[in-house]
């Protein structure tokens, strides 16, 4: 478990990508790339097809993507509902 971290969930039509804490998260949205981080300020906002990375203790995890949407909440917990590329 990494402190100060945030919760992060991908999930996808028909199966959760990813689900469990990491540093950060780079996000393709409409307006660019953004990376969120701890105490990220709440946010909604609609992706662009990308690759999502997630920054974890033991490495990076990229997941690309055909668009979606990004909810940050409070307390550091990233819900992230993706199309995910056919070949991922």
């Amino acid at each position: 478990m990494i402190s100060n971290g945030i919760k992060i969930s991908i999930i996808s039509q028909d199966q959760i990508a990813f689900q469990g804490d990491a540093e950060g998260v780079f996000v393709p949205t409409q307006s660019g790339i953004i990376e969120v981080l701890p105490e990220h300020m709440q946010l909604v906002s609609a992706l662009q097809k990308g690759e999502i990375i997630v920054k974890t203790t033991d490495g990076e995890k990229k997941f690309k993507i055909t668009g979606g949407v990004l909810e940050v909440r409070a307390k550091s917990n990233v819900i992230i509902l993706v199309d995910l590329e056919n070949n991922n």
